[in-house]
């Protein structure tokens, strides 16, 4: 995990600061805040997922830049919790803007939940809001901060001035969102493949800084996207080849580098699969044994 640097200096912290945490990727969120004497808002609480309160994204107030709770969320900003937003608007109006995107529709009309408080999701969303110089998905947010663990940088988003205001009861994605989604869900399966390779081949790259490592699994699931390997379970298997062969050149392994790039009848979680077979297996052969 990169550590991320100091929090900008051009923040504006003569507006009103909050956090919005995510409850699916902090653990035991609302025990956790209880350390803090910062006011809290459930985004759960009065909605139809009011019994899912655990995995709830919250919404924080901060007491300023000197925030003990705000310290804490930079030291774990790598494990992208939630990001940071200012806005001159209450707390109550924030809640209400943010419960809006609780569900959204897809391009098909169906209701999809969506990931708000995680920085990668909003990240995409709001970065072609930013484009279109328009107020979709900002609301009364002025700025938002947001940590990318992977590049090991805060990305920042402002409000165009004059935008007009997007009342939708419900947001519907447009295809450009749709795929700007995909970017995102990218994002979290190179970051979940470095915590795989560094968990169950630690001994793969272990002299690499974190950098390289998390560069090689970004290669490494685009290759896999390439050849046609786009589930996260995919991607995995196709990193563990390289994990088991363990810096030997795939290429000395025609049968394994034929199933992992020659389509064919078997689907490709059944050609990737038997890869990772092929490859584990010659992994665990001593010196003398027969191919």
């Amino acid at each position: 995990m990169l550590e991320l640097p100091s929090l900008p200096h051009d923040l504006p912290w003569a507006v009103p600061a909050y956090l919005l945490l995510d409850g699916v990727s902090v653990p035991n969120l609302p025990q956790c805040l209880r350390r803090w004497d910062n006011p809290a808002y459930c985004l759960y609480q009065g909605t139809r997922w009011q019994e899912l309160a655990d995995i709830s994204p919250y919404l924080i107030t901060l007491k300023g830049e000197g925030d003990p709770l705000l310290a804490y969320f930079h030291e774990n900003a790598a494990l992208e919790w939630g990001f940071l937003l200012f806005s001159d608007a209450d707390a109550p109006t924030l809640c209400k803007h943010w419960r809006r995107f609780l569900t959204v529709k897809h391009p098909s009309s169906v209701e999809v939940m969506l990931r708000i408080a995680d920085p990668a999701v909003m990240h995409q969303l709001l970065k072609l809001a930013q484009q279109s110089h328009g107020s979709r998905w900002f609301g009364p947010v002025q700025r938002l901060c947001l940590p990318d663990g992977l590049q090991a940088v805060w990305v920042q988003h402002q409000r165009a001035e004059h935008a007009a205001q997007d009342t939708a009861d419900t947001y519907q994605l447009t295809e450009q969102e749709l795929s700007a989604l995909g970017e995102a869900q990218f994002h979290h399966s190179v970051l979940s493949l470095n915590d795989h390779l560094q968990r169950y081949f630690p001994e793969f790259m272990a002299s690499c800084s974190t950098r390289e490592r998390l560069g090689f699994a970004e290669k490494t699931a685009q290759e896999a996207y390439q050849h046609g390997f786009t589930s996260e379970q995919e991607i995995t298997l196709y990193a563990n080849v390289f994990g088991y062969l363990a810096g030997q050149p795939v290429e000395n392994h025609p049968d394994i580098v034929e199933l992992l790039t020659v389509p064919s009848q078997q689907s490709p979680m059944n050609r990737v699969q038997r890869a990772a077979e092929l490859a584990h297996g010659r992994s665990v052969q001593q010196p003398g044994d027969l191919p």
